[in-house]
């Protein structure tokens, strides 16, 4: 039979549920807070106390305790997280203040055919500086990004890495590589689910209703990746590949891929796609302002500037994005889709992607689906990164812990 919680076990749990409430709304009063998690005044009392000998929150206003009006928020200025992304072209290193800034970017493109081992070299190097910098207690979680298929073993965070046109990566141990040079663990997760983790933080969508579910979509390249999340969580999988839908065949008669796949959806309908699909009928438009050496960036200035050839690359890989979209809609059902910054962010592609949508699936399921495009402004499976290690941190009662540590 199962038991109850005892009481130490509720006590932790309360203390992270103030922690959190107050993570994220900024300032409240203790009457703000008792009505807001459910708990006793008295219980907020204490906790508050609890935390003010810690010295992480602080009232604003008059400082006697227990004064009704006061406001009581998080100070937890100096403490970070670290958020890791490594991928196909570049690393990225971001530095986040506990309360969710950004404060520090590094990314570093990688040299034509430079070796993973001299990346960890360099990328190794940054770890170390930043930790430097920011002081080697301060920074008290790391969330390792990498691109997929990326499959856990044992339901643990180690893995196996199968990533097209990046063979490489299965090479090296990156998460141990990344703990020596930072001192403390990592956390490791696919970047398409931190991706889909942070759009879920901060969509319009979860404010309305938190049980909405959502798929964040994303190309860099070559591959497409996607996170899920359906009942505030991301969805995992037996060994960790939900999700993995750049994998799955849409067209069955497709050319090979080079590797040894066909007509996956990452070849179809990955932005690199609308570069194969200009060289295609390259010449059947002499006219056009592009050229067999256009990359996927001029096609999309050439889109944007009417130019024929271009619509037409830009409109098939918007077509094969929407078609493969109506299959998650069968299998998830999702309230949202949101697609990533590298597809076109115009109107009209995303007209050509719905109506594609709509061509396979009934009319009176379209309506109900919302297909947008990110409104973050930072990289998102950073931010995802930071997220899912804070509430990692939160879930497993290490926050204060670790919090404690850092300003000693």
């Amino acid at each position: 039979m199962r038991r109850g919680m005892n009481s130490g076990e509720m006590q932790k749990n309360n203390r992270m549920l103030v922690f959190r409430t107050l993570l994220e709304n900024g300032s409240m009063t203790r009457t703000e807070l008792a009505s807001c998690i459910g708990l006793q005044k008295a219980t907020i009392t204490n906790i508050i106390n609890e935390f003010l000998e810690l010295g992480i929150v602080g009232i604003d206003g008059a400082t006697a305790a227990g004064r009704r009006g006061e406001n009581i928020s998080l100070k937890i200025d100096g403490i970070y997280t670290m958020s890791i992304g490594i991928s196909r072209k570049d690393y990225q290193i971001g530095i986040f203040a506990l309360k969710g800034k950004q404060v520090k970017h590094i990314r570093y493109l990688f040299e034509k055919n430079e070796d993973i081992r001299e990346v960890m070299v360099k990328l190794k190097r940054d770890i170390t500086a930043l930790f430097e910098q920011y002081g080697k207690k301060k920074i008290i979680g790391i969330c390792l990004a990498v691109p997929g298929l990326f499959i856990r073993r044992n339901n643990d965070e180690c893995g196996k890495f199968q990533v097209s046109e990046f063979e490489q990566l299965g090479q090296i141990n990156i998460r141990k590589e990344i703990e020596e040079a930072a001192g403390i663990p990592v956390v490791m997760k696919h970047d398409a689910k931190l991706s889909a983790y942070a759009e879920w933080k901060n969509a319009a969508e979860a404010k309305e209703d938190e049980n909405a579910s959502l798929i964040a979509i994303c190309s860099k390249g070559y591959g497409i990746g996607a996170g899920i999340i359906v009942n505030q969580k991301i969805v995992e999988g037996q060994v960790g590949i939900a999700g993995e839908i750049g994998h799955v065949g849409i067209n069955y008669n497709g050319k090979n891929n080079g590797h040894g796949n066909t007509g996956t959806f990452e070849y179809c309908a990955g932005t690199e796609s609308a570069v194969r699909y200009m060289l295609e009928r390259l010449y059947e438009y002499p006219d056009s302002m592009l050229n067999e050496d256009s990359t996927y960036a001029e096609i999309v200035e050439a889109y944007k500037a009417k130019d024929p050839l271009a619509i037409w690359a830009i409109g098939k890989m918007a077509w094969m994005l929407g078609y493969g979209i109506s299959g998650i809609v069968y299998t998830i059902n999702p309230d949202c889709v949101i697609l990533g910054r590298d597809y076109p962010e115009t109107e009209d592609f995303l007209k050509k992607v719905r109506e594609a949508v709509m061509n396979f699936v009934p009319e009176e399921v379209g309506e109900y689906l919302s297909i947008r495009y990110t409104e973050l402004s930072e990289d998102s499976f950073l931010l995802g990164g930071y997220y899912y290690v804070l509430e990692k941190m939160i879930r497993e009662n290490q926050i204060l812990d670790k919090i404690r540590e850092a300003l000693s």
